[in-house]
Formats: structure tokens, sequence, C-alpha cells
């Protein structure tokens, strides 16, 4: 049997102690989950085009879902909204929306707040029923925009 002096085997326990700790530490580190971009772009303008990403009604500073597809549809067109202006452009410019909403029935009720967004020349749409949104949303909205395109006259 091998006798260690007391100060010898105090080193070796600290020693141990100190590599097991910092084991525990990297580990704890490595479960920790990491933060992610999304693998795309909220927007992106070629040649004076803007394509905005599809938007959902969840609130910039919270993350949460207003309730109600009136609330979300207002906060929906806010956010693209503030897409658009962090590019120095703005609903004006928008001319084609594509608009999934969770249930079809909440179509008329999008209409009226969608309507004050877009009052004299709306945007060209189609609207379609979909099964399911990203984090239980009951509508998402996914835009093109020309800069510069402000007025336009309604061709039909």
């Amino acid at each position: 049997m091998i006798r260690l002096p007391i100060f010898s085997s105090i080193v070796f326990s600290l020693i141990l102690w100190a590599g097991f700790s910092q084991a525990q530490t990297q580990t704890q580190e490595q479960v920790r989950p990491q933060v992610q971009t999304p693998p795309f772009s909220s927007v992106v303008e070629i040649d004076g085009r803007i394509y905005l990403a599809g938007h959902l009604g969840d609130n910039p500073q919270t993350r949460e879902l207003p309730k109600g597809i009136q609330a979300q549809t207002k906060q929906t067109l806010e956010n693209i909204g503030a897409t658009l202006a962090t590019i120095n452009a703005g609903h004006e410019d928008i001319v084609r929306c594509q608009v999934f909403l969770a249930d079809i029935k909440d179509f008329a009720k999008m209409n009226e707040v969608y309507r004050t967004f877009f009052p004299e020349y709306p945007p060209a749409r189609t609207t379609v029923a979909v099964s399911g949104l990203a984090i239980n949303a009951k509508i998402e909205i996914e835009c093109t925009a020309i800069r510069g395109s402000g007025v336009r006259r309604r061709a039909g």
C-alpha cells in the first residue's frame, strides 16, 4: 500500500476536483441553448424590388401574439412597416401581398384592418387558408414592394 503524505493527498484531491469542476462547467455551457438567427432574410432588395419574408403579428419587444385576428393583423402590418422603414421604404411601396390565414372564417375581420393600411390603392393580393402557422399565429403576410412606386393607379 502506498502512503502519501497528507499534503500530497490534499494537492491530488484539489487537482481532481478542479478537473471535475472544469468538465462540469464545460458540460453546462454545451447544454445551454444557442440563440440562432433564422435561415432567411426578413427583407431583400434587388434593383429597387423589395421582397419581404412572411411577417407575423408578434410584438417585437415581448414576442407575444396579441389576442384575435384583428389585433394580429394590425401588428403584422405594423411589423411590415417597421421592416420597410429599415430600408427607407413604406406601405405605399407595396405592390403585392400574400396573406395566409389559419382560419378562413377570419377573412372579413382581417379585411377590416387590412383596408386601414391601404385605403386608396391597395396592392394586388392573394389570401389562402393554411393548416398552421409558426408560433400558432392566426395570420402571416408576405409582401413585394417596388421602391418609389408611391401612388399607384388601380388597373381594374
